[in-house]
């Protein structure tokens, strides 16, 4: 699977589990998971490549209980690999 494909299939997960992603210019920063007045979302800077943004959406999801929500293999796998660098 393509980064391309990783970060559409991350993108749906989050529209899955009801958290909006925004691309926006952000200085200082590429951006991540967030609270914004009480709701998660993922504002995601406009600059970096796809990759960074895959990588951004595994650490933030990795962060999150989902073991009850399903997820193509291959993303849990993703996500998974960075929870273990975590602990």
């Amino acid at each position: 699977m393509t980064d391309t494909q990783l970060l559409q299939e991350f993108e749906a997960l989050a529209e899955r589990l009801d958290i909006p992603v925004t691309y926006a210019n952000l200085e200082g920063g590429d951006g991540g998971l967030c609270v914004v007045k009480g709701e998660r979302r993922f504002i995601l800077n406009r600059g970096p490549d796809v990759r960074t943004h895959v990588e951004i959406f595994a650490r933030d999801f990795a962060r999150l209980p989902l073991d009850d929500v399903y997820i193509r293999p291959i993303v849990r796998d993703r996500i998974d690999a960075v929870r273990s660098t975590q602990e």
